[in-house]
């Protein structure tokens, strides 16, 4: 067999060349300037929220509850594959290395993730939590050596065979976390501060490292956990580019096969069909649709009164036309499809009926928001940029989103 940190690197390697070609293709689809456009809004009205802040805001809680589930939570990237049960498992021994850096690797990526979220957070960490708790440098040091203690406990935990017991750990090592980053932010006397991280020292070493003794690496887990890591990035790339290893998760969902007629205007079309069952039971196309009106609805019923509440709306209706267009691709990698004698046309005029009716609902929805939330006059411009945009959108702009090449 060849050295562990040799297949570590080949796989890493093969990884992140695939990842970076379809963050190429995220990035070309004006998904960043979107991103761009709510960062801008969001740090906007940031800002005025912290001057309004109520003295009786519990800050401290706040900070304690997100960063003791940010420490807790998080998975090792391992690379695993499913023929790795049976290539690899005779030489587990002999694997210390590569699991090593996966350890470390999963320790730098979650540490970014902690870091870009105390970064979004320090506005309000410096104006309610620092004089206390001390530095924001400081803070982030000590949040650094709590995520390397979570990280190598996590990895002893993926140890155990059952659910239950690595779940029963992750709510050990989330009161553990809830405890220090209480001490940490209300700046307690440092000896208990010392005592708590004595106790995750100790834990550590009298009790999870004899994991490593006891134990054997569960292989079948570990690779389930690679797979549902894999598929979450491929479910974010398949809303911008055609992801051929994204496996189809299908639900039966037959309590809105009443949708269907709503959703498909011709019952003889089988494109009108298929895109309607496809968008209900397939690759959660309906659970983004939901979640993008959600988050739409409560961002317009949040905002002040103007125009960027139309900007707002605009912004959302082209987010849910960008996922409808994904649609278009479903089936063609299946091969029964092309055997109907169906002309393209009919593919075409579907899509359009679909996403017209379904840019209608959204509109309507958010229409009714803004009319609780906001002036009647925001509400009139907002209902007509929403009709005009579902019939541009679903008769021209969507059609012009051309398969990207892989």
């Amino acid at each position: 067999m060849r050295d562990g940190m040799t297949l570590w690197r080949e796989r890493t390697s093969s990884y992140w060349n695939e990842a970076i070609r379809y963050l190429r293709l995220i990035g070309n689809s004006g998904f960043l300037f979107t991103v761009y456009f709510l960062i801008l809004i969001g740090s906007f009205y940031y800002s005025q929220a912290l001057e309004e802040l109520p003295e009786a805001f519990p800050s401290l809680w706040v900070f304690t509850v997100i960063f003791a589930i940010v420490l807790t939570r998080g998975r090792i990237r391992t690379f695993v594959k499913q023929a790795d049960v049976v290539f690899l498992l005779p030489y587990e021994s002999k694997l210390d290395r590569y699991f090593r850096a996966s350890q470390i690797y999963s320790y730098i990526l979650q540490s970014f993730v902690m870091l870009v979220i105390f970064i979004v957070l320090a506005p309000l960490f410096a104006l309610r939590i620092s004089n206390e708790s001390g530095s924001f440098w400081f803070v982030l040091l000590m949040l650094l050596i709590a995520k390397a203690w979570n990280v190598a406990s996590t990895w002893q935990e993926q140890r155990f065979a059952s659910g239950q017991e690595r779940g029963s750990h992750f709510l050990l090592r989330l009161m553990v976390n809830g405890v220090f980053t209480y001490l940490l932010f209300s700046g307690a006397d440092f000896i208990y501060f010392i005592a708590v991280v004595g106790i995750m020292a100790l834990l550590y070493v009298f009790y999870y490292q004899k994991l490593a003794v006891k134990l054997s690496i569960k292989w079948e887990h570990l690779i389930s956990v690679e797979q549902k890591m894999l598929m979450f990035f491929y479910r974010i790339a398949n809303a911008f580019t055609d992801v051929p290893q994204l496996k189809e998760q299908v639900r039966s969902r037959s309590y809105l096969n009443g949708m269907l007629g709503f959703l498909s205007a011709n019952k003889k079309s089988v494109y009108h069909y298929l895109f309607a069952r496809t968008f209900i039971r397939a690759n959660d196309y309906l659970g983004v649709y939901v979640r993008l009106v959600v988050v739409a609805s409560f961002l317009l019923a949040i905002l002040p009164n103007g125009w960027m509440e139309l900007a707002v709306f605009l912004l959302f209706m082209h987010m849910v036309m960008m996922q409808l267009s994904t649609l278009w691709f479903h089936y063609d990698t299946n091969m029964w499809v092309d055997l109907y004698p169906i002309e393209q046309g009919d593919r075409k005029e579907a899509l359009t009926t679909i996403s017209f009716r379904l840019l209608l609902v959204m509109t309507a929805v958010l229409t009714g928001v803004l009319l609780v939330s906001s002036t009647y006059l925001i509400t009139a411009i907002g209902l007509a940029i929403g009709i005009l945009f579902s019939y541009l959108g679903s008769t021209t702009w969507i059609h012009k989103r051309k398969k990207q090449a892989w």
